[in-house]
Formats: structure tokens, sequence, C-alpha cells
């Protein structure tokens, strides 16, 4: 057969002879000249190099801007720090309008620091430098915040500065500024008017600043310092203690000042009535009024300062004076009228300071000596004790008054040293006016550098109502019962406990009592709860004398209007001397008065005896509306003057408390009951969540 050929292994064309010498090899794949090859090569070279050119210039151009935003937020770092150390040197000095500029440099420092950190771009995001960034941000704007209100502030500082310059240009007189060591004193009648003026001039601008400093804290508790490098966090450390400070002295001092201002007679003169309440002898308001003193506020400057016996002015009215007493009264002090001294009986002050200022107005109108104060200011012992303690002892008539002595002494004075030195009836309290006229001297050259000591001091003594005020300016009256100045009764909110003591014919022993109140609420049904109070008062007198005595008390206790009255123990008919030794029970009055219901009732406690005095009640619907909507909160007012009496609660709720404030020990958690013990220094909030 002939050989066919295969296409596929054969070509299609006859085999071209071998060349000569048949040893040629032939290339298995075509390949280009070298000459053809590096011209290629060359051209991929270039172009990778081109591409990291274009890398290096694409993020040259990305890290150029945040670098340089990094460098201006450095600089504005360092011109914020300038202006900051030369604001403080400004205050050093007392030169205030270089603290002002200094105070705006800073704070456009902060504000260029927090515009420049805006243009870090993705630096921003990035995972440990982002939160450093944003922690900047965020700190430059508390920043600026703070020292907006700083510069606020010192403008203020500033006018008050030129303010107390005595004798200024503005009254042309010498210019002699007041230093850290002058005091009030130091300053004539009417540089203390223009104190007052600019001080109510620039009263929104003191406010607007408060409200900055609010913000601003604000804005720093939203700050991420967990997240903050140490160092950073360190260097912001004077900015994280000054805020609180700074809020709590504005907190302080704006009230203070919207109240005082008026009350020291600016831009109209005020007269008040102040009375003296001895808490050594408790009356429902705060203590018995034994003195008063007749004080009157000019722009600042007191024209006039005048202290009485209470019975000097009831005494000489007694025979016209008709005002029928509250029953207790008539019952067991035996009283037929009821006079000024004994006008404080309802534990609102408010309520008993009006009453007071009418009996005074109506009792010296009666004795042809017409007078009628703008408002009433109670004092307690309290608040003598504590600003003895901050002026310095007092001497007279060779006595030296401390916040040790200052009560025994006076006491014994009123009472039987005045018999001794042979001193009429109506004049053993004349030793008043004298310890008055050197407490406000005192007070008065204390150095301004004191005046902040003196600022705390009037604020607690407001807080503890050692100090409560009354008056008749009705827009005034609104700002002291904001601030709770006023001793007004507070609104229920769910329940509430208030505690009034009435001591009747037991002298100062209030002086010598240990009193406890123990607060019991079984809310285990929150439809039903029951409330139990039990008071315990200890009387440690040894033996009866001029001071001291058996403990006889009307004790109402105030609770949420609508409490249905189930029984009480301790109530007595009499001290054990009326009754020959025996113990009576007596009634339990059930009233309504302020928005609360009532329980009150006589008892009293023998010398080296305890005695107790208990109320149970039902709480009303909307204490178990608070309790089934888990809101439980008990509102314990203190009585003024009552300030060492130990409160204690005890709560049993439906099932195990979550949140209580103020909180437990934390080996009381995990169960359905809440226990606190605390002090009635002044008013207490207690609540618990379950």
């Amino acid at each position: 057969m002939k050989n066919t050929p295969n296409f596929l292994t054969c070509p299609g064309v006859p085999e071209l002879p071998s060349p000569k010498g048949g040893n040629v090899k032939l290339p298995l794949k075509s390949e280009p000249p070298k000459d053809q090859k590096m011209p290629t090569v060359r051209k991929k070279r270039r172009w990778i190099k081109w591409v990291i050119f274009l890398a290096i210039v694409i993020i040259g151009v990305l890290l150029i801007q945040p670098f340089i935003a990094l460098g201006k937020a450095a600089w504005a770092g360092y011109e914020a720090k300038q202006a900051i150390d030369s604001l403080k040197y400004g205050l050093q000095t007392g030169d205030y309008p270089r603290a002002v500029d200094e105070a705006g440099r800073a704070k456009a420092a902060m504000e260029d620091l927090r515009q420049a950190l805006q243009g870090v771009g993705f630096l921003r995001d990035l995972p440990w430098l982002g939160t450093q960034i944003r922690a900047l941000q965020d700190v430059s704007a508390v920043g600026v915040s703070s020292l907006d209100s700083a510069q606020d502030l010192l403008k203020v500082a500033s006018t008050l500065a030129d303010a107390v310059k005595l004798g200024g240009q503005s009254l042309g007189q010498t210019d002699i500024s007041l230093d850290s060591n002058r005091g009030w004193q130091d300053l004539s009648p009417s540089d203390k008017r223009s104190l007052l003026r600019s001080l109510s001039q620039s009263l929104p601008d003191i406010r607007l600043a408060r409200d900055k400093i609010d913000m601003a804290l604000t804005l720093w508790d939203s700050v991420p310092k967990d997240r903050m490098l140490p160092v950073i966090l360190k260097a912001l450390q004077p900015l994280a203690d000054f805020l609180p400070v700074m809020k709590q002295a504005m907190d302080q001092s704006v009230p203070l000042l919207e109240a005082a201002i008026p009350l020291a007679g600016y831009p109209d003169t005020k007269q008040y009535l102040v009375i003296l309440q001895n808490a050594d002898e408790m009356r429902p308001s705060g203590g018995f009024i034994g003195s008063i003193a007749n004080v009157t506020f000019d722009g600042g400057e007191m024209t006039d300062f005048r202290f009485s016996d209470v019975y000097n002015i009831d005494n000489p009215v007694s025979a016209t004076w008709k005002e029928v007493p509250p029953e207790p009264l008539v019952k067991n002090l035996g009283v037929k009228a009821w006079f000024m001294r004994d006008a404080n009986w309802s534990p609102d002050f408010v309520v008993s300071a009006s009453r007071v200022l009418d009996f005074y107005t109506r009792e010296m109108a009666l004795q042809g000596k017409p007078d009628k104060p703008n408002g009433v200011i109670a004092l307690e012992p309290g608040f003598f004790k504590e600003l003895l303690r901050l002026v310095g002892p007092i001497q007279i008539q060779g006595k030296t008054y401390n916040d040790q002595t200052f009560m025994d002494l006076l006491e014994y004075q009123v009472e039987i040293g005045y018999l001794q030195e042979g001193t009429k009836l109506e004049d053993r309290k004349a030793i008043l006016g004298e310890l008055g006229a050197e407490l406000v001297k005192k007070i008065q050259s204390m150095p301004k550098s004191d005046w902040p000591k003196l600022l705390n001091l009037a604020t607690q003594a407001l807080r503890e109502k050692q100090i409560m005020i009354y008056t008749t300016d009705a827009s005034l009256q609104t700002t002291l019962d904001r601030r709770d100045w006023s001793g007004r009764a507070k609104a229920t909110t769910c329940d509430f406990a208030w505690i009034a003591d009435a001591n009747l014919a037991a002298l100062k022993t209030d002086g010598k009592m240990i009193k406890s109140a123990s607060y019991e609420l079984d809310a285990r049904d929150p439809q039903k709860p029951v409330a139990k109070m039990t008071l315990t008062y200890q009387n440690t007198v040894v033996k009866s004398d001029w001071r001291y005595t058996r403990y006889r008390s009307y004790t109402r206790l105030y609770v949420p209007e609508g409490s249905q009255f189930i029984s009480a123990q301790g109530a007595m008919a009499g001290d054990l001397l009326q009754t020959g030794g025996k113990f009576v029970p007596g009634k339990v009055d059930v009233m309504k008065e302020l928005g609360k219901t009532v329980y009150g009732a006589f008892w009293s406690v023998e010398p080296g005896k305890t005695g107790t005095l208990s109320f149970s009640y039902a709480l009303p619907p909307s204490v178990s509306d608070c309790l089934t909507q888990d809101n439980y909160q008990l509102d314990w007012q203190k009585q003024p003057g009552a300030d060492s009496t130990e409160a204690n609660i005890k709560v049993l709720m439906p099932s195990v408390i979550k949140t209580a404030d103020p909180a437990e020990p934390n080996n009381k958690w995990g169960d359905a009951v809440y226990e606190a013990q605390t002090d009635l220094r002044e008013d207490r909030n207690f609540k618990v969540k379950y």
C-alpha cells in the first residue's frame, strides 16, 4: 500500500536538505534579538519608578496637611499655656484688666487648637492616635467654655475692684484700694452702696458665667479620660480640679448674692426683726423666742441695732391682749393668751414668722410705738457657735464667750447672774446687746481674704436651718423659698416625715436630750403600705435645777395627707408629777395642716430615763402609686434647731432592691430590705428601687 502523508506529523512540503555539516542546532522557539529586548525592560523600570514617585507624592500630599494642622495645634497649645500663666499672675497681683485680656487670649488660643485639630484628616480615625486627638478636641472645647466663663467672672471682678476703691475717682476722694487685709468696716457708706450697686448690675453676667461653668463641666465629664495618655491626663488635671470647685462656688454665691443684695438694703432700706430662737427650749419652728433685735440696713450699712427681751414686748400689753392660743399651749403650758414669744407654733417658718411679725406690729401699736419691719430673720444657737469659732472669742464684762462656753455663760447670766449683780429683771438681757455689737464689729473687721469663709458658713447655716428668712417682699421671698432658705414646708412627692417637738415648761432640757427617730415601712404589699415612726429620747439630766428638769413636749408628726391613723404608744395625759407617779395614757390628736396629715401627742421623760413615743399609720394611695411605679422616695424634713437628732430608716420592699440612695453598706446588698442611718442636721431624702 502506498503510504499516505500524516498531516499531524508530517509537513505538507518536502523536507529541506540539512545544512552542510549537519551539526547546526535550531532554536526551539524564536527569541528577539538583544538589541530589541533592552528598551522594553527599561520602560518597565521607569514605570515602576514613576509609580513609587507618585505614591510618595500622594502620601506626602495626604500627610502634609495633617502635620501642618498638628503643628498649628501644638503652637496654639503653647500660646494657651503662656496666656494662662500670665492670667494667673494678673490674678495674684490684682491686675484684673490684664487677667481679662489674658483670659481672652487663652480662649482664642484654645479655639485655634480646636480648629487646628479639625484639620488632621484621617489621623483622627486611627485607632490609638485618633482617640488622643478626639480627646484633645473635647478638652479644647472644655477649655474654651471654661475660659469664656472665667473671662465673664474676671470682668465682674474688675468692676468690683473698681467699686471697692475707697474714695475712688467716682467719689472724688483719694484712691485707696481695699486690699486683702482690710474689711467691710473700712468701706464708707457710699462705698458700700457703690459695691452693692456694682454687684446688682453684675448679677446677669455672674449667672451667665455659672451656666457656662455647668456646660464646661458637662463637656469635661464626656471626655474619654480612660483612653487618654497619662501625660495628657496629668496636664489636664488642673482643669479637672478647677471646674467642680468653680461650680460649687458659683452654686453658693449666685443665690446668696440674689438674696443678700436686697436684704442688705439695696436699692431700698430694709428693717428686720431678728428673733433669737433658743433650741435648748425647743419650739416647732426652732427654739423659744427669748430675745429680739431690730436691725436696719441701708445700702449695706447697719444704721440701727437694738436688742430687747421678748417679755419687754409682751408684758406691757398683757392686760389687753386677747389672742387665743392653740389648745396644747393652753393645756400643757397654762397660758390664757397667745403672745409673740409663743407665736412660732408652726414648724413652717414662713407661717410662724408672718405671725410673729403680725403680733409684734400689733403689740407695739398698742404701746404707742408703731413699728413695721420688712421681714423676720431667725437665728439658732448653732449658728453663733460656728460664727464664734470663725471670728474668735469675745470678751464681755470680764467673761470670755467662745464657741464652747457661749450658751452656758449666756443662759446663766440671764437666768441667775443678773440677780447676783442686782440688775433689774427687764434689763437682764442687756448683755445680748453688748455681745451682738461686739460680734458685728468682729464680722465687719474680717479681712477680705476671709470673706469666702464667712460665705461658706452662712451657706451652711441656711442649709441646716440655723438661719431662716421671711420677708414681705414677694419677689425676694420667692427666691428664698426656691433655695429652701425660708424653712417652708416641702411638698409631698411620695412619702414624707417631719417631727416637730414643742418644749412646754421643761426649761432648757432639750439641751440635755439624746434624740433618735426610727422610721419603719412595710411595703411588701405595695397596695397596703404601713408605716411606724418611733421616737426614742434619753434625758441625761441627773438632777433638776434652774436650767434642766423633766422633759415635756407636745410632739407632732407630719405625714402624707390621707394617711390613716392605726395606733400610738407613749402618749401621756400629763407628766408623772401631774399624774401621781403613774403613767396615764393620753389621746392622740389627728389634724390636717400644711397639706399633711398630722398626729400630735403630749409626752414626758423623767431625768435619767429614756422614753418612747410611736405612731403607726397606713399610707395613702399616692404612696402605693409610687411604689407600684418603682419610684419610692421618702422626704424627711428637719425641724429647725434639732441639729443632733439621729434618723434611722428601714423599708421592706416587695422584692430584691436594685438601687438605693443613700446606698447601704456592701454587706447588706442583695435582699428586699433597705436600711440607713444618718442625722437630721439638714433635710434628708431616700430613694429605693426594686
